[in-house]
């Protein structure tokens, strides 16, 4: 096997185990939902994050496991793959389909990758080009972006400085929104909140917030995914929960602190929006520069196939409201995730193909040749009257 195809396999493979993990958590949610039981946004960003994290980990993982199985530190019989499963299922006659066409089932995904990249006529090519052209186009997306934010963030007014962080004004910018260079991070303010101290005030420690969290890194990451995965709609679905949790940890943490008041940081909210929609309707060409690469205090601007900002900060503002939210202690929330964790582990390496020739598909291949020489066997015979 080339490593072209190893890296073609490792792409479909996370491709199918991000679908997997993206289905389990919102089925996790839809049951904690049903049975009245909801986490604080802070432990459900932390869980999102780690299994992100598992997921792209799973190929090592997978590569470590079947180097054991090579050298013999874990027994064969421990090997997971979804195919060896299946020819031991078929083997048993759990499976009841000719011999031929199961063997022919179980090259499917091999010979699709074979057409993708010899670029084979038909499917073959029209998936190649289809993913060549995604790469392309939304890689050079990302490009413009971060070159359109690199130039909002020098046409800003230097404020002050702390450590490693740069608070900027801007004139442009409709919302407040956190970012990061390579060396530094920064906070962008709009120049009109420096008339109303309050308001800076909640807006600093929100933006503040979103960098302790990590957040401006984590959706960096996500940005730089987008070309990768750009097909997938369980990535734009893991992404827009990711977005919808960083906020709302956000808040519930700007929140907790007794000096800060809940109906004023609401209302923050109500007057940073509106002067955003006015903002935005302003500008003659407006920048989406907040939404990449940067995590903005909220949205202003209509996203595809996505709610409105308006009621996004309608649900912003009901969560604070509500007071019912689990704190559960550290060990019962790793030991809540782990299932999850351990099931995205396994995925991954039952997707896994088998190193080589077991002993169950050397029966199955010799089932196969001797159903093909019994039918060249009776092409010669007459039919029994």
């Amino acid at each position: 096997m080339t490593l072209l195809n190893q890296m073609f396999d490792v792409y479909i493979d996370l491709n199918i185990t991000l679908a997997f993990a993206a289905t389990a958590w919102m089925a996790v949610n839809l049951l904690l939902a049903r049975l009245g039981r909801k986490l604080v946004f802070t432990v459900q960003l932390g869980f999102l994050n780690l299994l992100f994290a598992v997921i792209f980990l799973s190929p090592a993982i997978v590569a470590v496991y079947q180097q054991l199985l090579a050298s013999d530190v874990v027994p064969a019989d421990y090997s997971l793959s979804l195919a060896d499963y299946a020819v031991a299922q078929y083997l048993r006659g759990g499976i009841a389909i000719p011999a031929e066409d199961f063997q022919t089932l179980l090259g499917v995904r091999d010979r699709f990758t074979e057409s993708v990249l010899t670029l084979g006529p038909g499917i073959g090519l029209a998936v190649a080009l289809f993913l060549i052209g995604g790469f392309t186009w939304f890689g050079g997306r990302l490009a413009v972006n971060f070159l359109r934010l690199g130039r909002v963030l020098s046409a800003c007014h230097g404020w002050r400085k702390a450590g490693r962080v740069r608070l900027l004004l801007s004139d442009t910018a409709p919302v407040p929104f956190s970012a990061r260079g390579l060396l530094y991070r920064y906070v962008v303010i709009p120049s009109d909140l420096l008339v109303t101290p309050g308001d800076l005030n909640l807006v600093l420690k929100h933006e503040f917030q979103h960098l302790r969290q990590g957040d401006v890194e984590w959706e960096i990451g996500l940005e730089l995914l987008r070309p990768l995965f750009f097909w997938n709609p369980f990535f734009y679905l893991w992404k827009s929960e990711v977005e919808r949790l960083r906020e709302l940890a956000c808040d519930q943490k700007v929140t907790e602190d007794a000096k800060v008041d809940l109906k004023a940081y609401c209302q923050c909210l109500v007057r940073a929006a509106q002067a955003g929609f006015r903002k935005r309707r302003e500008q003659l060409a407006p920048s989406r520069t907040e939404s990449v690469a940067g995590v903005a205090l909220l949205e202003v601007h209509e996203k595809l196939l996505r709610r409105s900002p308006g009621l996004k900060l309608r649900r912003r503002i009901e969560a604070l409201l509500e007071t019912d939210r689990l704190r559960p202690h550290r060990g019962i929330a790793t030991l809540a995730v782990l299932p999850i964790a351990v099931a995205v582990v396994l995925t991954a390496l039952s997707l896994q193909k088998p190193a080589d020739w077991s002993q169950d598909r050397l029966m199955l291949s010799a089932i196969v040749n001797l159903d093909r020489l019994q039918t060249i066997n009776s092409f010669g015979q007459r039919p029994l009257r």
